[in-house]
């Protein structure tokens, strides 16, 4: 089956990319852009936002600072993207991979109710909350 092209894709940022979640993607046919297939490992957060704001990307990434550095802040805000932010960062690659696909219904409803810009935490016990 291919995926829907009017589904919103995921974008990976580089900090939560891993082949098992790329390959895990592909599999389930999760329409997705990974970080490295668009951008230079050293672009600015700032730059690659802006672009996922243009093509209406869904960010996965596991930086949470992006909420607490000003000029990405305002970059995610101009960009009015929707994030979902992984808190766990000691999760395996196959945890992530696992929690990706599992959440990814969730993630489309919980974007598609969502007036960005809007941010998510996803725990590894399946949560996604708002980040105020």
């Amino acid at each position: 089956m291919q995926p829907n092209p009017a589904t919103p894709r995921l974008f990976i940022d580089r900090c939560a990319w891993s082949r098992r979640l790329g390959d895990a993607l592909k599999q389930a046919n999760i329409p997705f852009v990974a970080h490295h297939d668009k951008f230079a490992p050293a672009c600015p957060d700032t730059e690659w936002l802006a672009v996922a704001g243009r093509e209406g990307w869904i960010v996965l990434t596991r930086d949470q600072a992006i909420r607490r550095k000003a000029n990405e802040l305002q970059a995610f805000r101009d960009a009015k993207l929707i994030v979902f932010a992984l808190a766990s960062g000691n999760a395996t690659a196959e945890d992530t991979a696992k929690l990706v696909i599992q959440l990814y219904p969730r993630i489309l409803s919980k974007a598609a109710a969502t007036t960005p810009p809007a941010m998510f935490s996803v725990t590894l016990a399946g949560g996604i909350n708002p980040v105020r």
